[in-house]
């Protein structure tokens, strides 16, 4: 079995009324990316996209014009995140946009995006602060978000498996209520005429639930679950860095900051133990892979930088992982991401490197 390619996406490029409330008039991902900004010499930031694409996910033509760009370079569909919040919707008209009035025939599915939302990003006079609860309520909020869900669930572009709509948790050991809510949610699975759910639990920074009977696979999201169960000295460094990053000048270009930011890792290092991981794993682990990671746009010094990324790395890293998952027939590979850009995770088009990321992958994936 010739293991598929699926690519995270990230809805946040488009204003939404609470963004606004919260973070300022006009705010969307490109805000954070803009703020990026070099800590030493040789830091790559801010990131910029090519042309200066920033575009507006509120226009269905942008996201039809990346499912296209996607499948050219062999991705085989998108992994939508959605934030849900007891009947509260946010980011969501990008993706019910495309389910309800494009013409495309990329595939996805969603990934519930399911802790709370805080002000944990940059400093800001307002402080730390939720900005919106997480609540997971009761039986009946449960159905109402399954009937939310049957939507795209009965979109012939949704992906299933053995007629199981695949349904992907981000933190699902944060749910304490989830035997029953999943129990009622197979349940109206196969009252709609599936043959259940094919849920997935996310393998992050959070860990990883115990509870292996609810799912039917596990999901390896990279680079933050090699950074959580790294035991080597570049977690005891970074552990470091991260209670003294006050000694970080995030207003300076300083050799100092190189010493300074959590710039432990190498884009390398992660990559063969991605694969050395993947070579272990279990048969309901599914694999992740990642082009780069920076997210210091964003978390300014409390962000990690990942060195040494390039297309020929990405490209010899996605071609030993499809080796790896065609061998142990595991059905996908997930890439976080295609457009995280204020985490540096991201292989659209930027300044840099222009369209080689999507080259490297168009090479490897069409020759399968």
């Amino acid at each position: 079995m010739k293991s598929k390619v699926l690519s995270i996406y990230f809805p946040q490029f488009h204003t939404i009324p609470e963004n606004d409330e919260w973070w300022g008039s006009g705010f969307t991902e490109w805000t954070n990316v803009k703020r990026g900004k070099p800590f030493y010499y040789g830091h790559y930031q801010p990131r910029e996209p090519l042309h200066d694409n920033y575009y507006d996910l509120s226009d269905l033509k942008v996201l039809e014009k990346h499912t296209r760009t996607a499948r050219k370079a062999g991705i085989s569909g998108f992994c939508f995140y959605h934030y849900y919040f007891r009947g509260k919707t946010l980011l969501e008209k990008p993706i019910e946009n495309y389910r309800d009035n494009s013409k495309e025939q990329f595939p996805y599915c969603l990934i519930w995006a399911n802790q709370s939302w805080g002000r944990t990003w940059y400093r800001s006079s307002i402080g730390n602060k939720v900005l919106l609860k997480q609540i997971y309520g009761d039986e009946d909020d449960w159905r109402r978000q399954f009937y939310y869900l049957l939507d795209f669930f009965r979109d012939s572009r949704y992906i299933k498996i053995d007629n199981k709509p695949l349904y992907i948790i981000y933190i699902p050991q944060d749910i304490k209520c989830r035997k029953k809510m999943f129990a009622l949610w197979q349940q109206l699975a196969r009252k709609h005429g599936f043959d259940g759910l094919f849920l997935v639990a996310m393998n992050t920074s959070y860990g990883k639930d115990n509870n292996c009977s609810l799912y039917d696979a596990f999901l390896d999201f990279e680079p933050l679950r090699s950074f959580e169960n790294d035991k080597t000295w570049r977690k005891r460094l970074d552990d470091w860095k991260s209670r003294h990053i006050d000694i970080v000048d995030r207003n300076r270009c300083s050799w100092l900051n190189r010493i300074g930011t959590r710039n432990t890792y190498s884009y390398a290092y992660l990559c063969k133990a991605i694969e050395r991981e993947a070579k272990r794993s279990s048969d309901k682990t599914l694999p992740g892979i990642f082009p780069g990671w920076d997210n210091t746009s964003r978390k300014d010094e409390a962000g990690i930088i990942v060195s040494g990324s390039t297309p020929e790395k990405f490209k010899r890293h996605l071609i030993n992982m499809l080796k790896i998952a065609d061998r142990h027939s595991k059905k996908f590979i997930f890439l976080n991401a295609w457009n995280e850009w204020s985490e540096g995770a991201y292989v659209e088009a930027d300044k840099r490197y222009g369209y080689a990321y999507l080259r490297a992958m168009q090479d490897v994936l069409e020759r399968r």
